[in-house]
């Protein structure tokens, strides 16, 4: 995510490597349907097909996604293409699938982080031709890669320098779907069994002001759940056994309990699913958002806003335009509804992007700043203005009715 030229939050929402202003997060808004989440999910599916690509099974599984709704694209070729920095290199790699999983065309660029640099061709590859001399270490590997294998990958595989690197970059690119948090609040869960990293969950989530005091994991034995849950022997054998082996995981939080209006009594234990959705979803988050900002890495999250109020999104999107808590330079991008984030206090214009669909159905990706040059100052009011449908990337609603028989 580039930087441009604003001078607004560059000591705090911006970083440097050398010489080229990155950002630390950006916010894509947009109507329902217009191609918010399939932009992440666009993200998160290149990532798993450069990662998969060397295992035929899951290789085979991966569905060409084709745009539909015009005739002459519904049988067109997949193109993925991305640009991301590794060290002192500037890469571009992307590829193309066919319908029938078939890798048709496959290319890496690299450019020196300095000035005037030229960008050189590493490879090309149509099908299973292979073009360019520099790629060395993929030298008589293009006969070892399969038609629907990607060639980076297979050279990986080889332990090739810079396909190692770039390999490991798109690990540390990672996608979570905040409507779908079951899929990895486990993660966050395990997370509470190391007492060093629970310490930084409890802390984010004391802070969040939620009224949780501690957050623990605990295991409850089958003796103890059959108390609660008489007719626990009627479930199959398998889980039975395996409950009375080691138990069943669950997480209990803390909160305080007080005598009368200033008087602290005792901490008394609930159960998760007494908590309310929101913080269910804050605590799911919590070992995503940490260990990002720790390692330095890429997080995306679809639907940031879901469940959550406001001041705990927008205290989510301050952790990463910190210099405090994001010395690392750990990276943000996520989609939301809520436009009380649509504030140039929280973000530059160039950290604001929308998704608007066309008279065909074709999703565009555009960012405010490229919005009506000129018109944006650092002072617009961005949440009226976006809800007047001033930036476009809102709904054209006619009517809804509705009739009952």
């Amino acid at each position: 995510m580039k930087s441009t030229k604003l001078k607004n939050l560059k000591e705090s929402n911006s970083f440097n490597v050398n010489n080229i202003s990155l950002l630390k997060s950006a916010v894509v808004y947009g109507a329902n349907a217009s191609g918010k989440s399939s932009l992440l999910e666009a993200m998160e599916t290149m990532k798993e097909i450069v990662e998969k690509s060397i295992n035929i099974k899951e290789a085979d599984a991966y569905e060409a996604q084709p745009f539909l709704l015009h005739s002459q694209t519904a049988n067109q070729e997949t193109l993925f293409e991305i640009e991301f920095i590794v060290e002192t290199m500037l890469y571009r790699y992307g590829f193309e699938i066919a319908t029938d999983a078939t890798i048709v065309k496959e290319w890496l660029y690299q450019k020196k982080l300095q000035a005037r640099a030229k960008e050189s061709k590493l490879f090309e590859r149509e099908r299973q031709k292979l073009i360019g001399k520099l790629f060395k270490e993929g030298q008589q590997l293009i006969d070892k890669t399969r038609d629907n294998a990607l060639f980076l990958s297979v050279v990986a595989q080889f332990n090739g320098e810079v396909s190692t690197k770039i390999l490991a970059w798109f690990k540390q690119f990672n996608h979570i779907s905040n409507t779908r948090s079951d899929e990895f609040k486990h993660y966050s869960f395990n997370k509470l069994e190391d007492d060093a990293f629970r310490e930084k969950i409890v802390t984010l989530i004391k802070n969040a002001d939620v009224g949780i005091s501690d957050i623990k994991k605990k295991t409850i034995s089958y003796d103890e759940l059959k108390q609660d849950n008489p007719k626990l022997d009627e479930l199959p054998n398998f889980l039975v056994d395996e409950m009375k082996k080691n138990g069943l995981s669950t997480i209990e939080t803390s909160h305080i309990q007080y005598q009368d209006e200033n008087s602290f009594n005792q901490f008394i234990p609930f159960s998760f699913k007494m908590e309310s959705d929101g913080t269910q979803k804050l605590l799911a988050l919590s070992a995503p958002i940490i260990e990002t900002l720790i390692k330095g890495e890429i997080l995306v999250i679809d639907e940031l806003d879901n469940s959550l109020h406001t001041e705990l999104a927008q205290e989510i999107v301050k952790l990463f335009n910190s210099q405090e808590s994001n010395p690392n330079n750990a990276q943000l991008i996520f989609t939301t509804h809520d436009t009380n984030l649509l504030n140039q206090k929280l973000f530059r214009r160039d950290q604001i992007w929308f998704t608007q669909k066309d008279i065909y159905g074709a999703s565009e990706l555009y960012s405010l700043i490229d919005y009506g040059r000129g018109k944006t100052r650092d002072d617009l009011v961005l949440e009226r203005n976006y809800l007047n449908g001033n930036f476009g990337a809102v709904p054209h609603i006619v009517n809804l009715a509705y009739e009952s028989h």
